[in-house]
């Protein structure tokens, strides 16, 4: 098992204080593998946390390159970065923030020919992703592999929060929207403003860090909408769809 070293100890100090956390939940973080699929707003909110908090490997998923209406709400990049791909980018400026952790960078889209390979292995995915039919094929992979998911959405001054576990009684992102459902709320449709999408993706970073250091449960199989005007969130369960394709054969507890 990994000891924290000296610089270690120093460098996550302040999250060390806190009363739940403890060396062996920090060593948790550190042999912890996350995928994160999508480096736009969701993404560049939730990698450097992830980074900064000592997870030991991230693996970076998005086929897109860098252009100038991304710098509103993705501050990973700069004006010099326009062109190239974000997972590049991403990658470099995730190893200044912390040299110890390894960092893989996927400049690819996930598709169906490719998903498996890109998920195996992780102990929790993001969805960081901006359209409806990878969310649904994360999902279904996800479920697959018995993978946990956080998925997470932003749009206008709306955001969701989607917390799956394919081992518990829930619903999957299927049972939630038809693959062909349309998308009339999406950031070319509606717009987004830079700090809703960036509050959005922090929580999916504070949930991955419950789930991986075990300091507080998640409610797996809950929805959770943000509603940037008020500041408030709601939270709805969601039940599975009987004879979900994605989740009924799956779901170990599925009823």
């Amino acid at each position: 098992m990994h000891v924290l070293s000296r610089d270690d100890y120093v460098r996550y100090s302040r999250q060390l204080l806190v009363t739940e956390m403890d060396e062996v939940k920090q060593q948790a973080l550190s042999h912890a593998e996350v995928v994160i699929v999508g480096l736009g707003g969701l993404g560049c909110a939730v990698a450097p946390y992830l980074a900064g908090a000592g997870v030991g490997r991230l693996r970076l998923v998005d086929g897109d390159e860098v252009a100038l209406s991304n710098l509103p709400r993705q501050p990973l990049y700069a004006e010099q970065d326009i062109g190239e791909t974000k997972a590049r980018v991403a990658c470099l400026r995730l190893r200044d923030i912390n040299r110890t952790l390894s960092v893989q960078c996927y400049a690819t889209r996930l598709v169906e020919s490719n998903a498996e390979s890109l998920l195996n292995g992780a102990s929790v995915v993001l969805d960081c992703t901006d359209n409806m039919a990878s969310r649904q094929l994360i999902n279904q992979v996800c479920y697959q592999l018995g993978v946990p998911l956080i998925s997470g959405a932003a749009s206008g001054t709306k955001g969701q929060l989607l917390m799956l576990h394919p081992h518990r009684a829930h619903g999957c992102y299927r049972c939630l929207y038809e693959p062909e459902q349309s998308e009339p709320n999406t950031c070319l449709a509606q717009g987004i403003l830079g700090p809703v999408v960036g509050i959005v993706g922090m929580m999916q970073a504070l949930h991955t860090l419950l789930f991986i250091t075990s300091i507080a449960p998640l409610n797996w199989g809950e929805l959770r909408l943000f509603d940037g005007f008020s500041g408030q969130w709601q939270a709805l369960k969601l039940p599975p769809l009987e004879g979900c394709p994605v989740c009924g054969e799956h779901n170990a507890n599925y009823s």
